[in-house]
């Protein structure tokens, strides 16, 4: 019994040396992901994920619908309001201003970036990653609804 599990053994360290001799340090990478809800409600939200400057962060529509006023318009996913419905939208509430209410939008250490239904983004600096509606907080209070995501990120 004892020579099984001392053969055993050797084998599963000699199995384990062989894959960590075949990885190179240089050219590691690592990655790790995550799902989050978020709420069309509340103003920035902490995805849990910290980033540093060159990570790429991939960030992508799972399920879900939100609105930026569910008394006059309809549900949307995270890429928000089709053009004819966003110009109807008062102007005065975007945060990014060349992208449509009720898109999703992200922001690292004060640095923005739209992500709509999809985006994948290199971390200029390093920070916390945050994500919201792309509608200001002053104009939250007739919001409804949240989109669910997941979140990539991939150090090099």
């Amino acid at each position: 019994m004892r020579s099984k599990l001392t053969t055993l053994f050797l084998a599963t360290l000699t199995a384990g040396s062989c894959v960590l001799a075949g990885a190179s340090p240089a050219s590691a990478t690592s990655s790790y992901g995550k799902s989050k809800w978020i709420n069309s409600e509340s103003g920035w939200q902490h995805a849990g994920v910290y980033v540093e400057p060159g990570d790429m962060v991939r960030i992508h529509y799972v399920t879900g619908r939100w609105t930026v006023d569910y008394r006059k318009f309809p549900y949307v996913s995270s890429a928000g309001y089709a053009r004819h419905i966003d110009r109807r939208i008062y102007q005065g509430c975007k945060i990014l201003n060349g992208h449509p209410y009720g898109s999703m939008i992200a922001k690292i250490n004060g640095a923005h970036y739209k992500v709509g239904r999809s985006a994948l983004i290199q971390a200029r600096q390093a920070g916390f990653l945050e994500l919201r509606v792309n509608d200001a907080d002053g104009c939250l209070r007739d919001n409804d609804g949240s989109v669910r995501v997941k979140i990539t990120v991939a150090d090099y």
